[in-house]
């Protein structure tokens, strides 16, 4: 390699662009595939689109009087889910007061929810869901609830949801409620992170 060869490969680095690309500054867009020569290709010649976080909330958000409520929710672009098999995962967790207080605390995706705590917890909660393509307007739920302090106890299910359009935007999150008074933040959620896994 010359120089001349060297200094192109630097200038090409330190330019922002990806190798090989013509022109102008690459963006990664979660929603989109990537362009063949940028993708990570996991299942023969297929590409995939860039695993990682989608979204990333982290100011505690708790209810307000009685009532369910929203706590932290993200509006899933349409088409993130753009083939069967795709995936994201929500993870989410707060705390709830532990002194008499009855909460429940579900997981929402588009018009359905699913509990994650359904009666009283002690002090913290952490859910996990895992969401699958099955069809144009049908996917499967697997959902892990923890909750308590101490050696919690694990609810894990797996089921197949109402069906929710891909082509459509979807509003995920969590949504709590005080179910013994109107006392605020006795469900408080403190983070959500939303992932693409594939």
């Amino acid at each position: 390699m010359s120089q001349f060869d060297g200094l192109d490969k630097l200038q090409e680095k330190f330019s922002g662009k990806y190798p090989g690309e013509a022109s102008g500054v690459a963006e990664l867009d979660a929603n989109v595939r990537i362009p063949a020569d940028q993708a990570f290709s996991t299942g023969g010649s297929d590409t995939h689109k860039a695993a990682g976080v989608i979204n990333s909330q982290f100011a505690p958000v708790g209810n307000v009087g009685g009532g369910e409520q929203d706590l932290m929710s993200y509006t899933l672009p349409a088409n993130t889910l753009d083939a069967d098999g795709k995936a994201i995962r929500v993870i989410a967790w707060g705390t709830a007061i532990v002194s008499g207080k009855t909460v429940a605390i579900k997981f929402r995706f588009g018009s359905s929810s699913y509990f994650i705590v359904n009666s009283g917890v002690s002090g913290k909660w952490h859910g996990e869901f895992t969401i699958i393509r099955t069809g144009s307007s049908a996917q499967n739920l697997k959902v892990i609830g923890i909750e308590g302090d101490a050696a919690p106890p694990v609810t894990e299910v797996s089921i197949a949801i109402d069906s929710q359009a891909m082509g459509s935007s979807i509003v995920i999150g969590c949504r709590g409620e005080n179910l013994t008074d109107a006392v605020d933040n006795a469900v408080t959620q403190h983070g959500m992170l939303v992932e693409i896994l594939n």
